[in-house]
Formats: structure tokens, C-alpha cells, sequence
């Protein structure tokens, strides 16, 4: 299921996507804020995985939950791919120039009150690339490498009731070895593996 060619091809293509952050804003609630996210695949261990970080445990939100780099789009950030470049340069010193932009996937609104746009992008051109990457400790406490086709595995899903502000809402959760993943991460992965499901049936019909 992790062929890059197939991934790509389910995605809302670069020169499609909405990069007008006004757009964006005003589709939200006013209470809404405009972020975005990288979902980055590289190739390790002649397989694609995809780059997700643990939050660093002193954060005053999200403390040590599994989540991409990104975060709230600022006035500066162009377009919600400059966001998602910029965040993970912060985050994990993820240069822009070594990120090929694949598309995009639907933007979700989170329950903390951002409306997140994922961007997906391939890092590196090659598993002999040099990419360093290295956590930023004030918001970052390790870097994951995770195996793409367990992550689009939809055996591995699952829904699950979480708590916040004395709401209960479901939510999405991947079943992994050592981690937990759940929320709006896991609810990117979720989609991404929908329309490769779906793309699957109709190959099949």
C-alpha cells in the first residue's frame, strides 16, 4: 500500500491546492485558526515510513503525544505549505529544499480550534540522501520514523472515546508496537488510507 506513485496519485495535486490563507480562515468558524502540517515520507530501511515526532512532556498542550510537524500558519507564511516547511525546520531542522511537495490531503478542523491543512511532501530524493534531522527541545523529544504500510494498515484502526472540556468525543486510534497515536494525526493517516482503499476498489471493479 506505501507505493509513493499510488499515494501521490490520491492526493489534491501542488498546483491545485488552496493556498490563499483568507480562504482558508473564513471557511472556519471565527473562533478557527488557519495551521498546517507535514506529512513526510521518507525512504529507511528500503521502505517508506513516515516522519512523526513526540511532543516534548514540558508542553502546556499535546504534552508527549505522537503528532507531524506544524503548527498555526502566521501572517508571514505564505501559503499553508510554507507553514508546514517552516514548522519543520523548527521542530526537527528539516531543510525546505530537501521536501518534493506531493499534494494535499482534506483540511480538518481539531477540537483545540485549528482548521489543519496536511501537506505531504517526500524527503529526500533517495535513501543515500543525507538528511539530518535533529529535535528541537524545546518542543520536540524524539523524532519517529514509523513504517508506512503499518500506518495504512486498516487493521491496526480504531475508534476510541476521549475527554476534553468535559466533552466526550470519538476519535480516531492506530494500534503500533510502542506507540500511541490518536486525534488529528491519526485521522490524516485515516483519510490517506481511505483513498488508497477506494482508488484500490475501483482498480478492481
Amino acid at each position: 500500500m506505501g507505493d509513493l506513485a499510488k499515494i501521490t496519485s490520491v492526493l489534491t495535486p501542488p498546483h491545485h491546492m488552496n493556498g490563499d490563507i483568507k480562504d482558508m480562515s473564513e471557511s472556519a468558524l471565527a473562533t478557527d485558526r488557519p495551521a498546517a502540517v507535514l506529512v513526510g515520507l521518507i525512504k529507511h530501511q528500503h521502505s517508506l515510513h513516515i516522519l512523526m515526532t513526540r511532543r516534548a512532556p514540558h508542553l502546556a498542550t499535546h504534552a508527549g503525544q505522537i503528532s507531524f510537524p506544524g503548527g498555526k500558519i502566521e501572517t508571514h507564511d505564505a501559503t499553508p505549505v510554507d507553514a508546514a516547511l517552516r514548522e519543520a525546520h523548527e521542530e526537527v531542522a528539516l531543510k525546505p529544499d530537501h521536501v518534493t511537495i506531493l499534494g494535499s490531503l482534506s483540511v480538518l478542523r481539531s477540537p483545540a480550534g485549528f482548521i489543519v491543512a496536511p501537506i505531504v511532501g517526500m524527503i529526500g530524493r533517495d535513501e543515500g540522501a543525507q538528511v539530518m534531522l535533529s529535535p528541537d527541545p524545546a518542543e520536540v523529544d524524539d523524532i519517529l520514523l514509523l513504517p508506512l504500510d503499518h500506518m495504512l494498515d486498516r487493521q491496526n484502526y480504531r475508534r476510541q472515546i476521549h475527554e476534553r472540556d468535559g466533552v466526550a468525543r470519538q476519535t480516531w486510534v492506530i494500534d503500533h508496537p510502542t506507540h500511541y497515536i490518536w486525534g488529528l494525526s491519526a485521522a490524516i493517516i485515516v483519510e490517506l488510507s481511505d483513498r488508497l482503499h477506494i482508488q484500490g476498489q475501483k482498480g478492481t471493479g
